[in-house]
């Protein structure tokens, strides 16, 4: 009994963290990247019949939900708003968030940037996703597992490890994380090119202009009792959104209306987006963002391939665990839908790209890799919970679909890889 009440607590946490408890008026995708995964979107049901049989998952993965990546935004808030308690110029308003602040402090405990339980319990739950895709495949075998060497991202892995294990004592599960493998999944610490770009590109002076000209000031501002200048309300306006944005993760009540309007969180929401836009994915001032993790779709590339030509004999899975940096430039350089919208003006993007679609806690694309009975490969791909549909090009013009022939995908994804000329502004 004491097992099942350990193993169900996790559960049931998680189940009260998107309870009514923390319901807001404000759409949840406001949190952007910060949102938890959605399992309310999931398809249950795998899009292929009983004339294909799985025989490898190839998968990639942002880790699960966390708190605060680090103490900065907080540190810089409480520092303003204690400095006007002091002299005596803090409102109602600016009490409350200093309150809110500490109660940040206490439930974080020092572990900033760490999994929380309703990360562990997004893993618990993909991870049982995952065996109910290909439970059969699932059952023995082995699965070859890397991830990134920050602590999140290990414990991702190791969670959603240890359900695949939970499914079958047969499985052999090697799991490896660590700086070796940074040109793979932290490519953005690692290419030269990508540096250059996030830190002197001309997407700077757009995003810059974008806040200058959208960003309130006003939910900065009501938490002090005398006029502020309002460049500095506008970045303040900013950390609060970057504090507010992450309580639902951390598993704090949400009321973000007790400082913003929907329209004000919602600005700042876009400028959040934006950024993550510019900085992530292929855009109109360069394509640096998605070419950088030619690495990474060259290593999805040749594991799939190796699966198709039966060069596995015994590997039946390959999982890789990293950040919302190494989903959003993958998932563009793959165009796969809502990923990839490289035209668009700073005004547009909210309408055409979404962070919190693209990338919200837990992020995941999942490649089932299946062989028809003459040994035909084909591949289903299930990204963020979703089996989407792709086009792709065969000798008789274009067909889209969601289970789709292995050798016409090989061929699209290869030359995006082979693609050795981005463009940069």
């Amino acid at each position: 009994m004491k097992k099942l009440i350990t193993y169900c607590l996790p559960l049931l946490i998680g189940i009260l963290a998107i309870s009514p408890l923390y319901a807001q008026s404000f759409p949840p995708q406001l949190n952007g990247t910060m949102m938890p995964f959605d399992f309310s979107q999931c398809d249950t049901i795998p899009p292929w019949d009983n004339t294909l049989t799985p025989v490898f998952i190839n998968y990639m993965a942002r880790h699960g939900a966390r708190f605060l990546s680090s103490e900065k935004k907080v540190d810089t808030l409480r520092k303003e708003l204690t400095k006007a308690k002091s002299e005596g110029y803090l409102s109602e308003k600016g009490v409350e968030f200093l309150r809110l602040l500490q109660e940040i402090d206490s439930v974080t405990n020092g572990d900033w940037g760490a999994l929380n339980t309703i990360g562990i319990y997004e893993e618990q739950r993909l991870g049982k996703q995952m065996t109910a895709i290909a439970p059969e495949l699932l059952k023995k075998g082995r699965v070859v597992a890397t991830a990134t060497y920050v602590p999140r991202v290990v414990m991702t892995m190791y969670e959603l490890c240890h359900e695949l294990a939970r499914h079958s004592s047969y499985l052999e599960i090697t799991a490896s994380e660590g700086r070796q493998f940074n040109p793979m999944l932290r490519f953005f610490t690692t290419d030269s090119t990508y540096i250059k770009y996030l830190d002197h590109g001309k997407w700077i002076k757009a995003y810059d202009s974008f806040v200058a000209e959208n960003v309130p000031g006003a939910p900065a501002q009501s938490m002090f009792t005398k006029e502020m200048e309002m460049e500095k309300m506008k970045k303040l306006t900013l950390d609060m959104y970057g504090v507010v944005q992450s309580l639902p993760a951390a598993q704090l009540a949400w009321h973000p209306g007790k400082w913003f309007s929907e329209s004000e969180y919602r600005t700042c929401w876009e400028a959040g987006n934006l950024k993550h836009y510019y900085q992530r994915s292929a855009n109109k001032f360069s394509s640096i963002p998605a070419t950088s993790a030619r690495t990474l779709l060259q290593d999805i590339i040749n594991t799939t391939d190796s699966a198709a030509n039966g060069s596995y004999k015994n590997m039946v899975g390959k999982l890789r665990f990293g950040h919302a940096e190494t989903v959003i430039p993958l998932f563009a350089l793959m165009k796969l839908p809502g990923c990839y919208s490289p035209e668009g003006n700073a005004n547009e993007i909210s309408d055409i790209w979404k962070d919190w679609k693209v990338s919200p806690l837990g992020a995941n694309l999942l490649i089932s890799v299946l062989k028809d009975k003459i040994g035909e490969t084909y591949v289903a791909i299930r990204l963020n919970g979703e089996w989407i549909s792709l086009s792709y090009k065969t000798g008789s013009g274009i067909i889209t679909g969601k289970v789709i022939p292995w050798k016409y995908l090989k061929t699209q994804w290869q030359s995006y890889c082979n693609d050795i000329s981005p463009t940069a502004n």
